[in-house]
């Protein structure tokens, strides 16, 4: 099994004694810093710092499926992916499926805040469960084809 992790330091924010999330401005030595993602693998690791995330993860995305899948069937995603997001990174996903032979990138939808959470994650399922996930700006839903043109 590989392993992919993100490489960083800090979070944006922090909690004062009522449990309120305090916003950490951006000169303060704890603010989200992002340094790298990495690949574990047996034999090694590969480490992508061009110090864009989104090419990185898209990179190492890349080499995992060139290089090691037949190697290392499994990728799984060190905690350091959620803890960077949930630390306040800033990012949406996109998640690649095949649809009739080609890849095309998915979006789940989350419009209509008024609905319960758990209706809009059962009704997101196929998307993030059957996807492979990638990340782009936020706000922004690029086709594969934009994602590959701007991670060159």
């Amino acid at each position: 099994m590989a392993v992919i992790g993100i490489n960083y330091s800090g979070c944006d924010h922090d909690y004062d004694d009522n449990d309120e999330r305090i916003e950490i401005s951006p000169s303060d030595p704890r603010y989200l810093k992002y340094e790298s993602v990495y690949i574990h693998y047996r034999g090694g690791e590969k480490v992508f710092d061009s110090g864009n995330f989104i090419k990185d993860w898209f990179d190492a995305k890349g080499f995992y499926a060139r290089g090691l899948m037949d190697m290392e069937p499994h990728l799984s995603g060190s905690s350091t992916c959620n803890h960077f997001l949930m630390d306040g990174a800033n990012f949406d996903s996109a998640y690649l499926h095949i649809v009739d032979g080609k890849p095309v990138l998915r979006y789940c939808t989350y419009q209509d805040d008024s609905r319960d959470k758990m209706d809009i994650l059962i009704e997101n399922r196929d998307i993030y469960e059957n996807g492979w996930e990638f990340f782009v700006e936020p706000g922004t839903q690029p086709t594969w084809e934009e994602l590959k043109e701007q991670c060159k």
